[in-house]
């Protein structure tokens, strides 16, 4: 199903954004260049990869691998690290965290 989405909004110009939340299985090769942007969390993105995702380098490394197999633009969201970017043509984008009203977070889901 996600790979016929993918495709027709393709077709249309219309971008797809992948989040990875909620999938304990692979992505399909098949699907990923049909992806605009995929955005993974650490553990995801490690779990995507079999890469370790401890450091930026290592987060770096791992969506690169993942473009190697035909993803365009890779985000990672890193909880407390904030998020980057990997777009297709190789440039890193970088996003702090915010500060967060009370210094404390409960939760990061939707952050």
């Amino acid at each position: 199903v996600n790979i016929a989405v993918a495709e027709a909004a393709a077709a249309v110009g219309v971008p797809v954004f992948q989040d990875v939340g909620g999938e304990e299985r692979p992505i399909s090769d098949e699907l990923l260049p049909k992806l605009t942007f995929l955005a993974p969390n650490l553990p995801e993105l490690q779990r995507l990869t079999g890469m370790p995702s401890g450091s930026e380098e290592e987060v770096v490394a791992a969506a690169r691998s993942l473009q190697d197999k035909g993803a365009n633009h890779i985000l990672v969201t890193r909880g407390a690290a904030g998020a980057l970017m990997l777009e297709k043509g190789g440039r890193i984008l970088k996003q702090p965290a915010c500060e967060v009203p009370g210094g404390k977070v409960v939760d990061e889901t939707g952050a």
